[in-house]
């Protein structure tokens, strides 16, 4: 089972039509339309029945597409998660000053600092 195929079952069921779920995916109907037959060939059920120009889910379809949905919610929230923690500096920052410049230059400059990198920790010696 692939991801894809089942962001392309949840579009079909969501647009209740292989031509509008292709489309909102980006790839061909006929593409679209071999996965979803993957997909139900490996689950071993129908999940939809399809009609002349309009499509609806079978009883397994309706049992599985809140499935597919959490899926795909988790899929999300691991790459927003994994996004988050590339993309965010964290760390310690450790300054060394001399006196007579500390505490009339660090003032000014550590809170900007500390609201562009919460993150961070500061340690200052």
């Amino acid at each position: 089972m692939e991801i894809h195929q089942i962001r392309y079952m949840c579009a079909v069921a969501e647009t209740r039509s292989f031509t509008a779920a292709a489309a909102r995916e980006h790839v061909a109907q006929p593409s679209l339309s071999q996965q979803i037959i993957k997909l139900e060939d490996e689950l071993g059920a129908k999940l939809f029945h399809r009609f002349p120009r309009k499509v609806r889910l079978t009883g397994f379809g309706k049992a599985f597409f809140p499935r597919a949905l959490e899926v795909l919610r988790a899929v999300s929230s691991a790459k927003s998660a994994m996004h988050e923690m590339t993309n965010t500096t964290r760390g310690t920052l450790k300054i060394g000053a001399i006196p007579t410049i500390a505490p009339y230059l660090l003032p000014k400059v550590l809170p900007s600092f500390s609201r562009k990198f919460p993150l961070v920790d500061i340690t200052i010696s």
